[in-house]
């Protein structure tokens, strides 16, 4: 909140600043050449507000904004200068102040929402990554709880293999993998459930189910990827 406040204190000390300067140097008795280049100049400059107070970088996703943040810096400047150099002409036609500065618009604007929608494919695809991540490591971690429990060796070696195996999966999934993820996921409930009943036999059992789901679940991912 506190960054958005200073933002929108400077851009006004701007836009006052420009406007000061605009009236002082040449009064209210414009050109409506000037009236249009004045107008494209605040246009570019409200995208450029809106464009920083309205798209925050969650953690992780600075670069994604920052493509959009740098297209409304530019068209602002862009448009500022060509605005200027207009002014300072102040050509008798309108024909060439506003085709140039609405094609710089246009530009600006399609170019934004080309990279608004790829912005959005983008934090779709990490949000559903963060998701595999963590169902992943939860079950591993549900593992190495459960691990703390064994107390023979030769089980307890068993389950930092089964452990390691299970972090060493790959975090991508699909739709064709939901089954065999479910199977892992029941597999591993059933070997955390079984280690406290201090019955080897069954704990032997149910980690070698969980290695077969584990290797059904990276069969089917290796299937979905082809």
């Amino acid at each position: 909140m506190k960054a958005n406040i200073i933002k929108v204190v400077i851009g006004l000390l701007v836009l006052t600043v420009f406007n000061v300067l605009f009236f002082l140097l040449g009064g209210t008795q414009r050109s409506t050449t000037e009236w249009v280049c004045y107008g494209f100049i605040h246009i570019a400059f409200f995208c450029l507000a809106f464009t920083h107070l309205s798209f925050h970088a969650r953690k992780g996703e600075t670069v994604l904004t920052a493509s959009l943040h740098l297209w409304a810096i530019a068209y602002f400047f862009v448009e500022l200068a060509t605005g200027i150099g207009f002014l300072w002409y102040n050509p008798v036609s309108l024909f060439w102040p506003v085709v140039v500065q609405s094609v710089l618009l246009v530009f600006f604007l399609v170019f934004q929402m080309m990279g608004i929608l790829a912005n959005d494919d983008t934090k779709a695809s990490l949000a559903k990554q963060r998701r595999e991540r963590v169902h992943i490591q939860s079950l591993a971690e549900k593992l190495r709880e459960a691990m703390r429990e064994v107390d023979d060796p030769s089980l307890r070696n068993q389950m930092i293999v089964c452990y390691e195996s299970l972090t060493c999966c790959s975090l991508e999934s699909f739709p064709e993998a939901v089954d065999a993820e479910q199977e892992l996921e029941n597999a591993v409930n059933n070997l955390c459930g079984s280690v406290g009943q201090d019955n080897a036999n069954l704990t032997d059992q149910h980690i070698q189910r969980v290695f077969v789901a584990i290797k059904h679940r990276n069969h089917t991912i290796r299937m979905a990827r082809a």
